[in-house]
């Protein structure tokens, strides 16, 4: 899959707007160290571009949730912390390509600036521990089939930690890490074999950041999609929306390329259009998803349309956003790219009449594509009528049941249409209709 914009990323929350606001990363964030944290966000912004690269990193995740514990780096926080700030310490006096100059140097200047040499020190014997966890974790899979997609990092990572010159040190305590013995580290760690260095630190945030996303596979019982290499149909079982507590769980196959999705206003519509996008997108991550199964194709770009607004900058209204969105959606289906389109209340920035014209054009164009999929929420009625018997398209709702003046939403998708109406109800459960009612009136003069 391509690369998705901004917009996307946006609507299904993949990353947060601000600290405060959930989002997808979040919820798969259960790493322990901050480098960890980074390169899971990093990652996440990255759909795998073949289906050959997303079924290396689901086999990675894969052999990493048969036995956690033996691939976890156990190393504290505030240590791999440590290391990191020492391999960016860049104190001039220490940093001579001349291995004697070198440790004349940083001899010298542990003498005349100790609170300084500290730093030094203090980052030798913490990249020293983070070594030993290194190695510990290398016993512990010296025996298992490694992953294709890490197979390199993890040689790169035995021929650093068994180098000749750390092989006697790793064995020794921090309190018979002489001055001496600082000093060749110091030059081994940030001189000689920085590039090594760099490898572990980035292997260890790689192996953090991939077991955080197996954790939350177990914690929320998350399940790994299958490709159909050989078909286009899309079916899921049990999705729900992972950033919404007790989320009611839905399944979803609807067969022709187009499903036109209905239901009344809080029924559910948006949510499970926003869990379709999220479940797809993490598909194409290599990523387990929140849903009981999931079948789907490898396609090429990933739509959404959920939330536009006008855009008061450049002056442009809802309509016309909404107009050039379709047009990026038609320029990739135009150029033979496999879509998953998603659009939430096609046309709604504009008249009716236009509403329904603009969308006939769209679902017509739509349905000509077998190789995508169209997922589009409408309250069209005379839009579904149109299409009631078309070969192409499917129905799906989320239907409420009302009551004298209650209603309550099912929540659970079913075949066919709905269009219950709830606007007046919400508006007198709110207090609107009786607020506006018997408000005060100023006396006229």
């Amino acid at each position: 899959m391509q690369p998705v914009d901004r917009h996307t990323l946006h609507e299904l929350q993949i990353l947060p707007e601000n600290s405060r606001t959930a989002s997808i990363l979040a919820f798969y964030n259960h790493t322990e160290t901050l480098g960890g944290a980074d390169y899971l966000k990093n990652i996440i912004t990255k759909p795998k571009e073949t289906l050959e690269d997303t079924i290396r990193f689901q086999d990675l995740l894969k052999t990493f949730a048969n036995h956690p514990a033996a691939w976890r780096i156990n190393i504290a926080k505030a240590y791999a912390a440590a290391a990191e700030s020492y391999f960016a310490l860049s104190v001039a006096h220490s940093m001579s390509q001349d291995a004697i100059k070198h440790w004349f140097d940083t001899w010298w200047y542990s003498k005349r600036n100790k609170a300084e040499y500290y730093r030094i020190q203090s980052g030798v014997l913490a990249t020293l521990r983070v070594l030993r966890a290194v190695q510990s974790t290398l016993d512990h899979i010296s025996e298992t089939a490694i992953p294709d997609e890490i197979a390199d990092d993890i040689s790169e990572l035995r021929k650093f930690v068994s180098s000749p010159a750390l092989s006697l040190l790793l064995g020794k305590k921090d309190h018979k890490i002489s001055n001496r013995i600082t000093f060749y580290l110091d030059y081994h760690f940030r001189i000689s074999h920085r590039n090594g260095f760099r490898h572990m630190l980035d292997t260890l945030y790689k192996l953090d950041a991939c077991l955080a996303i197996v954790k939350a596979a177990r914690a929320y019982e998350l399940t790994f999609p299958v490709f159909e290499c050989d078909s286009n149909d899309f079916s899921a079982g049990d999705a729900w929306h992972p950033l919404i507590e007790e989320a009611v769980p839905n399944d979803l196959k609807p067969g022709n390329p187009v499903c036109i999705l209905t239901g009344a206003n809080t029924s559910g519509k948006t949510t499970f259009l926003k869990t379709c996008g999220i479940i797809v997108y993490l598909a194409h991550l290599g990523w387990p998803v929140p849903a009981k199964s999931l079948h789907l194709p490898f396609i090429d770009r990933l739509f959404t349309s959920i939330h536009l607004s006008d855009d008061l900058d450049q002056g442009f209204s809802h309509f016309y956003n909404e107009m050039m969105r379709i047009k990026q959606i038609s320029e990739a289906l135009s150029a033979g790219e496999k879509c998953f389109v998603i659009v939430d209340e096609l046309f709604r920035g504009t008249n009716q009449e236009d509403a329904l014209h603009c969308s006939k054009t769209v679902l017509d164009g739509f349905a000509n594509f077998y190789g995508s999929r169209f997922l589009v929420s409408t309250h069209l009625h005379e839009l579904i009528t149109h299409y009631a018997d078309h070969p192409r398209l499917s129905f799906r709702c989320f239907r409420t049941r009302i009551t004298d003046n209650q209603f309550e939403n099912t929540f659970k998708i079913e075949e066919g249409t709905a269009f219950e109406k709830v606007g007046r109800l919400i508006m007198e459960q709110t207090g609107v209709t009786a607020l506006l009612h018997n408000a005060k009136r100023p006396s006229s003069e």
